[in-house]
């Protein structure tokens, strides 16, 4: 189902944790058709993030992984 069709809210609390004025707390992912906001639990600010630059992100980081990868294989 896509996302754009969703009628409920979709949200989803992660086994990250993140520490927040001196406590740790859990990140919540909460998914909208055009972006994703991320939050830690039991706070109230969001920090929205297009799919895109999820995308995007995700890309850099598996480059970076490839190329250390290759690097190490030379050795």
């Amino acid at each position: 189902m896509r996302l754009d069709k969703r009628k409920s809210r979709l949200s989803f609390t992660t086994a990250g944790v993140a520490r927040y004025r001196g406590k740790e707390r859990e990140i919540v992912v909460e998914v909208f058709p055009h972006h994703a906001a991320v939050r830690l639990l039991g706070t109230r600010t969001r920090y929205s993030v297009s799919w895109r630059a999820v995308f995007e992100l995700a890309a850099e980081i598996y480059a970076r992984q490839e190329k250390e990868r290759r690097k190490a294989a030379r050795a």
